[in-house]
């Protein structure tokens, strides 16, 4: 358990964000601390509850894999997207 730094983005906000996120955090965990800097921002507020998917390189990561698990660089970039 260790805050990492990333640079997050959810897809459809031109602003990319700093994030700490802790190497223990899912990447359902990891989807919300990013989405929490654009949603009802920039980004309007999908209707009901928003799920995420986050992308590494344009590959899909499984919503339970933890971030310690992908053994990233720091300020590693991630897309986060709305789930379909």
């Amino acid at each position: 358990m260790a805050l990492f730094p990333i640079v997050g983005r959810l897809v459809g906000d031109f602003i990319p964000h700093l994030v700490a996120v802790d190497t223990d955090d899912t990447m359902d965990t990891v989807a919300a601390k990013v989405a929490v800097h654009s949603v009802g921002r920039r980004v309007a507020v999908p209707p009901g509850v928003p799920s995420y998917d986050v992308y590494l390189d344009d590959r899909k990561i499984d919503p339970s894999v933890t971030l310690g698990e992908l053994s990233l660089l720091p300020l590693q970039w991630l897309d986060v997207r709305f789930r379909d």
